[in-house]
């Protein structure tokens, strides 16, 4: 019993640990339900959240003129942030018959009233909680202290109140915003129809994006296994003059940024009519990577060659020997280089922002990257694309997971 308590402690941070990763994930998530509204919540809520509103109706005897100005009579009040306790009261400027946010006081000689208005109509009022009680919060004018603090004077209704009728008008109340859980399940519809949709054009759908990875990170993956596998099994297998020299050379390929061979590689590639094709992103991956092999490499270490002995001796060529012998011993660490190739290439943003141009070519990684317009908020559905963009993702791992422990774990290792 003593040794079960001993390990609560472990088990408590191994639980700390794994919520501390998981966070991220949950984050995009609820994000992914949340409207632009929900986004813009300080301090952000932890569930999709949006600031409780009601509608609010104030009367056309409340319109006066001020200053040249139609407004809206809030609080007879003095001037709650001033020294001086002349009588006057808080209005709010008016558009038309549209209420605006800018609040000012006027001493109540300077106010007439103002004939033929129509009543004002508040479309979202936010309710906020004051200590026990739920008012809405029309209005509020805040003023900066010489000290550099600040005080604001806030212009409060009872919630289930529908007029501006009673307005309360207090300066430096405690006060908290409410919120109600309101997931927006429209955005993943809004989101697979595109970004260009979001704002009244004409998009190809993010379905069409998520094809297009899926068919570029597949033919990736088949390119990868069947070329690294080759090379690693010429490097492990085969005997031939300087082959450690030539595997050498081909790990110290790896210290070679990417950032130098774009350029020369764009230029090969307009020069033989592949920009705009989808062959830029999957002809490499069928000439091996160095580390796939390099990983693959190892793994055939581990592999006994009296298997391959075995086989010659029954006549089998090397090319037999790779095929029926060497490949289905090492689907384990296959499977590690296929989803290690796919999860590279459906994250790739260079690459696709390089060579595509024809929005019926893009990738879910340049689809997500349209949806960041600097006219319209689209947070919400970035985060609901970069959920969908997930899914894939997280199939494949579910489905490898045990393969990418056994795979790496026996890299390396010989009999």
């Amino acid at each position: 019993m003593l040794h079960r308590f001993r390990l609560l402690p472990a088990y408590a941070a191994l639980i700390a640990v794994s919520i501390l990763f998981l966070f991220p994930f949950y984050w995009v998530v609820i994000s992914s339900l949340k409207s632009t509204k929900g986004m813009d919540l300080k301090p952000p809520a932890l569930y999709p959240a949006e600031p409780a509103e009601a509608p609010l109706r104030a009367e056309p005897d409340r319109v006066v003129a001020a200053d040249g100005q139609r407004w809206l009579r809030l609080a007879d009040s003095p001037d709650l942030l001033a020294d001086a306790g002349e009588p006057g009261a808080y209005l709010l400027r008016l558009e038309g018959d549209e209420p605006t946010q800018l609040v000012a006081w006027f001493p109540a000689s300077a106010i007439r009233p103002a004939a033929g208005s129509a009543p004002v109509e508040f479309e979202g009022v936010p309710v906020h909680r004051f200590g026990s009680e739920e008012r809405l919060l029309v209005a509020k004018v805040v003023r900066q202290r010489e000290d550099g603090g600040f005080d604001e004077v806030l212009f409060t209704v009872p919630r289930e109140q529908r007029t501006l009728s009673g307005v309360r008008a207090e300066k430096n109340a405690e006060h908290r915003e409410v919120r109600v859980f309101r997931p927006r399940w429209r955005n993943y519809p809004e989101a697979l129809k595109g970004p260009e949709a979001t704002i009244g054009g004409q998009s190809q759908g993010f379905l069409l994006f998520l094809r297009n990875s899926l068919f570029i990170s597949s033919m990736a993956v088949l390119g990868q296994i069947l070329s690294s596998s080759m090379v690693a099994f010429g490097f492990a297998r085969l005997q031939f003059k300087g082959r450690e020299i030539l595997f050498v050379l081909l790990l110290a390929t790896l210290m070679i940024p990417g950032a130098v061979t774009t350029i020369p590689l764009f230029g090969i590639y307009k020069a033989i009519g592949w920009i705009d094709t989808f062959l830029p992103l999957i002809v490499p991956h069928f000439t091996a990577g160095a580390f796939n092999v390099f990983l693959i490499r190892q793994f055939l270490l581990t592999i006994p060659r009296e298997l391959d002995e075995s086989a010659m001796i029954d006549g089998a060529s090397p090319w037999r020997i790779y095929r029926s012998v060497v490949l289905p011993n090492c689907a384990s660490v296959l499977i590690v280089v296929g989803l290690f190739t796919f999860v590279a290439t459906w994250q790739d943003v260079m690459g696709p922002l390089i060579y595509l141009d024809n929005p019926a070519h893009r990738t879910v990684t340049l689809g997500l990257e349209f949806f960041r317009s600097p006219y319209v908020d689209n947070r919400h559905l970035l985060m609901t694309g970069a959920v969908l963009a997930m899914i894939p993702v997280a199939i494949l791992f579910l489905i490898g997971q045990r393969y990418i422990l056994s795979g790496i774990a026996t890299t390396g290792m010989k009999n």
